[in-house]
């Protein structure tokens, strides 16, 4: 049945082969877009270019109220990320002691 499947499926392989490299390429720009450090060298930047006259202090105030607030989410989705990787070792810490107390 699995075979008849991928061969029912072929055609669209081209689309979905289109529509992983569009997820893959989302994906990376949102890691780039919350990237902690990426984020502080942005912030480093602006008090640069508003120390160089490059822009003046109501921009500088609106991009460092725009790159806080990414920052922010960085440091939610990082705490969010880490708890879920607690529950799913705590998880499998739960089965490894259960195969035990079986064996």
């Amino acid at each position: 049945m699995g075979l008849f499947k991928e061969l029912a499926l072929l055609p669209l392989a081209p689309v979905r082969g289109t529509a992983w490299i569009a997820e893959q390429l989302a994906e990376e720009a949102e890691r780039e877009l919350y990237d902690e450090n990426r984020i502080k060298r942005e912030l480093l930047q602006l008090e640069l270019d508003e120390e160089e006259g490059r822009i003046g202090a109501r921009e500088r105030d609106q991009k460092e109220r725009d790159l806080l607030e990414r920052l922010q989410v960085s440091r939610q989705r990082a705490t969010d990320e880490g708890e879920r990787l607690d529950a799913a070792v705590e998880a499998a810490e739960m089965e490894d002691s259960e195969v035990i107390d079986r064996g």
